[in-house]
């Protein structure tokens, strides 16, 4: 047990996502560090991201809804059911923050940063609006070739519309425009 680690946690040994089951054959108690530490490796070796939200996590890097939410985007929505009732018991819940704060960073700093954040944002986006620049970012684009040919999103692609906004799609240039159409998009 890694000093100072009260949690222990059943682990899967192959995950859920990939096939394991909730029998104890597949299943080992560990501490939060450890648990922490098993997902990053599982997250090293496959790069499944179900490891890295629970890596994240149980690292104390994103919060428990930050996973829940995350978890819901890749359709884990029994992983998320699990981390959100677990975590509806206080006892849980207070020593999931204690050693989430010993693994990375105390929740004091986060909320420093965001403060921070939230005080220059506005300078940020005033900044980002300067023609100076728009000059220099519209330089880096054509320097990276950013969204240039192929790698354009629209490549090989036209808008059609029938003049209403609902009427407005984007289809293939080798496509031909249905009767009642014309090229074009209508956006407001």
């Amino acid at each position: 047990m890694c000093k100072g680690d009260k949690i222990t946690h059943k682990h899967h040994i192959i995950p859920r996502y990939m096939g394991g089951t909730d029998v104890a054959e597949n299943l080992v108690e560990i501490t939060l560090t450890q648990h922490a530490m098993y997902h990053y490796c599982n997250y090293q070796l496959w790069g499944k991201d179900e490891d890295k939200i629970a890596w994240k996590m149980l690292g104390g890097q994103i919060t428990a809804g930050e996973a829940y939410l995350e978890a819901r985007k890749l359709g884990g929505r029994r992983g998320a059911q699990k981390i959100k009732e677990k975590l509806q018991n206080p006892e849980v819940l207070k020593e999931y923050k204690k050693q989430c704060k010993k693994a990375y960073y105390n929740s004091k700093n986060l909320d420093k940063m965001l403060t921070y954040a939230k005080i220059n944002q506005p300078k940020a986006t005033e900044a980002a609006k300067n023609p100076e620049s728009n000059k220099k970012r519209k330089q880096t684009l054509s320097a990276i070739k950013h969204q240039q040919g192929e790698k354009n999103s629209q490549y090989g692609k036209m808008w059609i519309t029938d003049g209403t906004k609902d009427g407005s799609y984007r289809i293939s240039k080798d496509d031909m425009i249905p009767e009642g159409y014309r090229k074009g998009r209508v956006c407001k």
